[in-house]
């Protein structure tokens, strides 16, 4: 068994060779108590904030590989290089709105490369993983997607920089 100490939580994980329990149900948020806890997002306020990500796409090569996208509460969101520039539609990297219906959150993208038609909408499941009320990483499960670089990208944990506003 791994062991890894990031931003002060500490994460486990276990060797190719020892064999995986089923998963238990999502930890629910309880109020006043600083715990972890998993939200499983049905509006756009469960994701508002500024994200970092890793971005495999060569289309927009941010610097390190590494991208920030910021997702408000109105409904939008922006894809940058630096959290500083995703407040407004940044240089070529995507941007657009994202909606619920139940738990399936939809992803409406504009700025997509020429030529990829497939990326300019997504269907997923979003899972908000938070310290209490602060939250500190974001997980995609797609549920209608056929944009290779995107299901690439969200294959990892978001994780959390700053709020939206």
């Amino acid at each position: 068994m791994k062991q890894w100490l990031i931003g002060g939580l500490l994460f486990v994980g276990i060797s190719s060779a020892q064999t995986l329990a089923p998963k238990p149900p999502l930890v629910n948020c309880e109020s006043g108590k600083n715990l972890p806890c998993v939200v499983l997002a049905n509006k756009t306020s469960d994701m508002a904030g500024i994200w970092k990500q890793y971005q495999s796409n060569p289309a927009f090569a941010p610097s390190g590989g590494m991208g920030y996208i910021r997702y408000s509460a109105d409904g939008t969101f922006n894809l940058a290089d630096a959290p500083e520039n995703t407040a407004a539609p940044y240089k070529t990297f995507p941007h657009g709105t994202f909606s619920f219906e139940g738990n399936r959150m939809t992803l409406n993208t504009q700025g997509v490369p020429p030529g990829m038609p497939e990326c300019a909408r997504g269907v997923y499941e979003v899972r908000v993983i938070r310290l209490g009320v602060q939250p500190v990483g974001m997980s995609f499960t797609p549920l209608e997607d056929t944009c290779k670089p995107r299901l690439k990208d969200v294959a990892q944990v978001q994780l959390y920089v700053a709020p939206s506003n």
